[in-house]
């Protein structure tokens, strides 16, 4: 089906040449000669593009275009300005009331076959990326719509309900926005962890003070405490604990920062959502083999205090 383009025009000799160039080029013309006229045509039935005269009496071009814009029926028709006015002045203020191309009087057939061809082009993208969006929206309202029941699982900070005991690993996630944490939580879960969430610094501290997390995800950039404070004082309480910083805006000095605190990882958001479940499988493995040869050491430790004792109690005895 042929592209609909309306001509406004209060001269009906230039709007006999325009229709005359854009019907030859196969496109289905309509006309309009004056301002009003042109905003009742469009707002009944849309075309595909408008040809718009800036100098008409009345309603001129400019206010014409304006209103189209505004008007959310025809905000998204394309409008290419035509005017005798070839100062820059024109331009802008055409551009300005929301024109998206202009063709300068008199009209060159090819210029203007040319410039039309390139407007509907573009139209026709903005349409398909406008589906593409739509579509691509609608599956992620499906995907977290089925995933809700997951992300329920999180414990929140407000509510992390002590006792209860979960499939994996208890992790502390902390963040102060909540769709991170949503999200970095759903991604978590769905790798087996019992994920602990928190908004800021000191909620955080008070949940690490009350339960035995084996990972922290932990926000550099946080309002009232950083993500840096956090993770000193952290370590202060539990030197083994492997504590993952997460960065929207990835500097070296945050990162020298982080690990001259003992961070455990420094990872940059957005760059692959992979790379948090991995870092977090890694640092629970990290702190559960640490903590595994700290116990056979003080095993270790024990036993050979246990025989000191023995050869110094067997050595008294034969002094004896």
């Amino acid at each position: 089906m042929a592209e609909t383009i309306l001509v406004v025009d209060d001269e009906a000799v230039n709007r006999e040449l325009l229709l005359t160039i854009l019907t030859q080029a196969g496109y289905e013309v309509e006309e309009a000669e004056g301002g009003a006229a042109a905003l009742a045509r469009a707002g009944e039935a849309p075309p595909d593009l408008i040809l718009l005269d800036l100098m008409m009496p009345g309603m001129n071009g400019l206010e014409v275009c304006q209103r189209l814009k505004q008007d959310p029926r025809t905000a998204h028709v394309s409008v290419i300005v035509v005017t005798a006015l070839g100062e820059v002045s024109a331009k802008e203020a055409a551009v300005s009331s929301g024109a998206d191309d202009f063709v300068t009087k008199p009209v060159r057939a090819e210029d203007l076959r040319a410039r039309v061809a390139a407007m509907l082009k573009v139209r026709s993208i903005r349409m398909e990326l406008d589906r593409t969006l739509a579509y691509l929206q609608e599956l992620e309202v499906a995907r977290f719509a089925q995933r809700r029941v997951t992300l329920d699982r999180v414990v929140l900070a407000t509510h992390p309900g002590p006792g209860e005991p979960g499939p994996g690993a208890s992790i502390l996630l902390v963040d102060d926005e909540a769709l991170t944490r949503d999200f970095y939580g759903d991604l978590l879960i769905e790798q087996g962890f019992r994920v602990f969430a928190a908004a800021s610094g000191p909620e955080a501290l008070e949940l690490a003070s009350q339960h035995q997390f084996e990972a922290v995800v932990l926000d550099v950039l946080m309002p009232g405490m950083s993500g840096l404070e956090v993770l000193e004082r952290l370590r202060i309480q539990d030197p083994t604990l492997p504590v993952i910083m997460l960065t929207g805006h990835a500097t070296s000095q945050n990162a020298i920062a982080a690990l001259k605190f003992g961070a455990f990882d420094f990872i940059v958001k957005g760059l692959d959502h992979a790379l948090v479940a991995m870092a977090v499988h890694r640092a629970v493995r990290h702190r559960r083999t640490s903590l595994q040869h700290r116990q056979e050491v003080e095993t270790l430790k024990a036993r050979l205090a246990g025989l000191e004792r023995a050869l110094g109690e067997a050595g008294g005895g034969g002094r004896d």
